[in-house]
């Protein structure tokens, strides 16, 4: 934690070794009270500090916020952080302001207009400031940015440009744009998974330059990961609710939609004893922040939720992660299951899978697309001068997502002016250009499902399977592997009779202190009866 508060006094005590590297150790020790860096850190640090581009895919757990939280306190003017997510934003300034720091703040939805407003015209007080894609891209925040010496461009969960970014985040894709309009400032960009071909698109989205690219394996040797198939829903459920009862919590159940969120936690309340709820994209802002907050500081056992919950969440003790859906990728599932067992202890990731499981995430990518139907009209029609995008969007019952991705693509091709389509003789070459461009994102989409999916049905080692998609490579096993190598029953059970030796010693030492306790009490109580 910070031992002062005052980022300026902090600037001034360590100012002159912050620019020598070699005392980075001193530094870190100065402003955050750690005695060493974890893996990674100071390699991604240093190549920062030397205001070079940086993609950095370091696990779950390996501390990627100190990686641009402590640049920012030494390198002046603002460092400016894209985050995908409100509740995670918020989350980190609300920890570092606990932990000292007061020159950092969120700009989001949570804010009224007036807080807004106050903010950015304080923007010259800030070391670091949060703010989604979205609101990055509206004219009042980019003209307050502009105005403003950016040091340091940072995006966090930066897997979000590739997985996101095409379709229905296409903010993410203008995120070059306004890195230029602040002058190019060093980029770093941060990851806990992305393949080789992610990490191209990150660095090519980014136009980065002569970056260093830092990249750890994926492999998470302290999670196990099983995999289970039964023929059912109710076998489904009912293989849940023996499983929640033999791992360990804090747990995350994820499921495919929000209706199923709700099921699961009313059935986990029906059967079992574990304090638990439900979280999703539908619930209230001052709803999802509750239940996060109940999560984070163990009020709730077991959260039930859509990959709405989970990003960034600081909590250290998730010991078992369980998906009762296919997630969309193997990116995807690796990213959930990395919510367990970031303290390092031996943790559990469970797959209860059924045949018909790909069906959903299949209908997601189907559905994901503007429809052929409205790209016909667009390639067919000569004129669409008196047309709105608004009204063909109310027309054909456009999806915000479908909207969005078709606005920013019309948009690119300078089809849109003043929110109006101004078609011209080009437009059957641009539809046509936008027709290849969606049906080659739905098939690498449907790609990726097949990947997972022959992952879950694969007789092969899990673990190595994980690994060899990312073309990394695993030389030793670790004892706890998968399902593949070791039953998952048989595992539980090993793990089972661990946690109680381990449960057996703490409770005679916690029964040893208490004696003691106890003992001392008396003697001092004693003393003072008999005056002593």
């Amino acid at each position: 934690m910070f031992l002062l508060s005052d980022s300026s006094s902090i600037i001034a005590k360590t100012e002159r070794g912050c620019k020598n590297l070699s005392n980075l150790d001193a530094t870190l020790k100065n402003l955050f009270g750690f005695d060493t860096f974890r893996e990674g850190q100071r390699e991604i640090i240093e190549a920062v500090m030397n205001q070079q581009d940086v993609l950095a895919i370091l696990p779950t757990g390996r501390g990627k916020t100190l990686c641009y939280h402590l640049p920012s306190l030494i390198l002046g003017g603002l460092t400016l952080v894209i985050s995908p997510l409100v509740s995670l934003m918020e989350d980190q300034v609300t920890q570092m302001k606990a932990s000292g720091n007061k020159r950092v703040a969120h700009l989001s939805s949570l804010l009224n207009q007036q807080e807004k407003q106050d903010l950015m015209m304080g923007l010259g007080n800030l070391d670091l400031l949060f703010l989604s894609p979205e609101m990055a891209s509206l004219p009042f925040v980019k003209r307050a940015l502009v105005r403003q010496k950016i040091t340091l461009f940072v995006i966090d969960e930066a897997h979000c440009i590739s997985h996101w970014g095409h379709e229905f985040r296409t903010d993410y894709l203008r995120l070059n744009s306004l890195r230029s309009s602040l002058g190019n400032p060093s980029c770093l960009a941060l990851t806990a998974t992305a393949t080789p071909l992610v990490e191209k698109d990150i660095r090519g989205q980014l136009k980065m330059e002569n970056e260093v690219v830092i990249r750890y394996p994926v492999n998470r040797e302290n999670i196990y990961i099983g995999i289970e198939e039964v023929a059912s829903v109710q076998e489904k459920h009912a293989l849940l609710i023996a499983r929640i009862n033999q791992v360990e919590t804090p747990a995350i159940i994820y499921t495919g939609t929000r209706q199923e969120t709700e099921r699961i936690a009313g059935l986990l309340k029906r059967e079992t004893n574990f304090e638990s709820s439900f979280y999703h994209g539908g619930l209230t802002k001052e709803d999802r922040l509750l239940i996060q907050h109940q999560f984070i500081h163990d009020e709730l056992d077991i959260i039930c939720c859509t990959n709405a919950f989970g990003m960034g969440i600081n909590k250290s003790n998730v010991r078992t992660v369980i998906h009762l859906h296919l997630p969309s990728s193997i990116e995807q599932y690796v990213q959930e299951i990395g919510r367990a067992g970031r303290d390092q202890s031996q943790s559990t990731a469970l797959l209860i899978y059924q045949p018909e499981d790909h069906l959903l995430p299949l209908s997601f990518i189907e559905n994901e697309f503007p429809d052929d139907d409205l790209l016909n009209h667009l390639s067919d029609e000569s004129d669409f001068s008196h047309y709105s995008l608004e009204e063909l969007r109310n027309f054909y019952q456009l999806d915000d997502n479908s909207y969005r991705m078709l606005h920013y693509y019309l948009d690119q091709e300078n089809l849109i002016e003043e929110g109006n389509l101004q078609l011209n003789e080009q437009q059957q070459h641009v539809i046509k250009k936008l027709r290849v461009k969606f049906q080659t994102r739905k098939k690498e989409k449907i790609l990726q499902l097949e990947r997972i999916k022959s992952f879950v049905l694969s007789r092969t080692c899990l673990r190595r399977y994980v690994s060899h998609y990312f073309e990394e490579e695993i030389l030793v096993l670790p004892e706890f592997c998968c399902s593949q190598c070791q039953l998952t029953e048989t595992y539980l059970k090993e793990i089972d009779s661990i946690n109680y030796n381990v449960r057996s010693e703490r409770s005679i030492h916690k029964e040893s202190d208490w004696s003691k306790e106890l003992e001392n009490m008396l003697i001092t109580n004693a003393g003072g009866l008999y005056g002593k």
